[in-house]
Parts: structure tokens; sequence; C-alpha cells
């Protein structure tokens, strides 16, 4: 498709903030309208689309896992626990964003896409549970705060503890 030059009227705040975000790939003004056009593209299109929705959601998680990357080397740390909760999010929030046309279409359909989304975020969050309960039991080794998160998880491992059985519920219904 041929390009069409376009003009655009923006406001002194819209400017500043056009010329001081910083896109991958994105140096001049007509770049960055660009490149924030592409975005809202693919943040449409993600609503539909899983694989669309993590690139989309990596994409808005990146910045934040940047800084806190920088952060941490400038002050010589660095979180295991930070680390999987932030790799985990754009997963998360990306199966969420592909839900968003749950409703439509015939009822058992619905009924189904429902129960996907269900199991989908059960088993990341089940995954990231086990994570933050293997991490708790090490006494959380690579965190900032190691002390403070073991007492505070330790309600939740006695609760744990407490519940657990010695089958796994799979075995108990004979599969």
């Amino acid at each position: 498709m041929a390009k069409q030059t376009i003009t655009i009227r923006l406001d002194e705040d819209d400017l500043t903030y056009l010329s001081s975000v910083e896109l991958p790939g994105a140096a001049n003004l007509s770049e960055k309208i660009r490149a924030l056009l592409a975005d809202a593209r693919a943040q449409r299109e993600g609503m539909h689309d899983a694989a669309l929705a993590y690139d989309f959601t990596r994409r808005l998680f990146a910045g934040a896992e940047r800084g806190i990357r920088s952060a941490e080397l400038q002050a010589q740390m660095r979180s295991e626990l930070v680390a999987r909760v932030t790799a985990w999010l754009p997963d998360a929030a990306a199966i969420v964003l592909s839900a968003a046309e749950l409703g439509s279409g015939d009822a058992r359909g619905r009924t189904e896409r429902l129960r996907t989304l269900e199991r989908q975020l059960g088993e990341r969050t089940i995954g990231l549970l086990d994570t933050l309960l293997q991490m708790s039991l090490a006494g959380f080794p690579g965190c900032y705060e190691p002390e403070a998160l073991a007492r505070r998880a330790q309600p939740a491992i006695r609760t744990a503890a407490r519940h657990a059985t010695p089958s796994s519920p799979q075995e108990e219904h004979g599969s």
C-alpha cells in the first residue's frame, strides 16, 4: 500500500511527550507515531489471539522489567522472586486479554472458552504458587529480604501442610 502524508496538530504537552517517549526503533516523531499505531493495532488484534496478546504484554511489561533490572544492576542486587513474578505476569495478562471475546458465539462454545480460560489461568497460577512454595521452603535464596519473605510465608506453608495428603487427587479419583 502506498504511504500517504498526513498533517497532525499536537498541543505542547503531547509534543513534549511524543518527543521524550522511547520506542524501540523509533528515533523521530514520524517513526514514533508509526510505532504507537503499530502498538495500538497489536493491542486490538491481541484481544482475539493469545500469541499476539502475549507479544503485546511482553512489550507492555518490557519497560518496567528493564527499569527493575537496571536498578538491580546499579544496586548490585537481584531478586529471584521479582524475576519469576515479572516473567509470569505477561503470560497471565495475555491469557486474560485474549479472552475479550468470551461472550460471543453460541452457548456451548462460550462454555468451553470459559473452561479453557479457567484451566489456563489455573495452570499458570498454580505454577507460580509452586515456584513460590519451593522458594519459601528454601528460605527465599537470591531475594532482597529473604527473612521477611520467609516470615510472611509461614502461615501459607502451615496451611498447605495441614491440608496435604499422601496421595494426589488423580490417584484418589482413579485417573
